[in-house]
């Protein structure tokens, strides 16, 4: 299969979580691309991050690749901030058009789980608009990013789905 992992992370933690999927998706057979969604003017103080985040502010973001026609699955991951997840993600799903029958995953990192619930509905929500099936969908504690067993067990489900 052909996976995209499409996902925003500011303090690495989303990011180690996607690279540990693509290590595993990629032991499997799969031909994996992340694809990591940044924003061309990143406000880093944490009060502006829960600004745009809570005005679901549609960022302009750097060069990335928007044609997710030619993968099998993409998965969408970000962390949550404000009790939704990151502009930069939301700003990119904006961006690619449909997902009309197309198989989807998604997954949230969070610290405290304050709202990562609220988060994951949001998400679903807008990939169930564009018509994606959504195969997998899970919050995950941010600071269990480096854990293989914590990630090895929630990651488990999505594995055997994509084997």
């Amino acid at each position: 299969m052909k996976i995209a992992i499409a996902f925003y992370s500011f303090s690495g933690n989303t990011k180690r979580m996607c690279l540990f999927l693509k290590r595993h998706l990629e032991a499997a057979d799969n031909a994996v691309d992340l694809i990591e969604v940044k924003p061309l003017k990143e406000t880093t103080s944490f009060l502006g991050q829960c600004r745009q985040a809570v005005m679901k502010r549609e960022l302009e973001l750097a060069g990335v690749e928007t044609d997710l026609r030619n993968y099998d699955v993409t998965i969408f991951a970000s962390p949550v901030w404000a009790f939704t997840f990151a502009p930069a993600l939301r700003s990119y799903l904006n961006k690619i058009g449909s997902l009309e029958n197309k198989k989807t995953a998604c997954f949230l990192t969070c610290g405290s789980g304050a709202g990562s619930n609220k988060a994951l509905g949001d998400l679903e929500n807008i990939l169930r608009i564009k018509g994606a099936h959504i195969l997998f969908s899970k919050n995950l504690a941010g600071r269990k990013s480096n854990d293989k067993d914590f990630l090895e067990d929630n990651f488990k489900s999505l594995f055997e789905i994509l084997k």
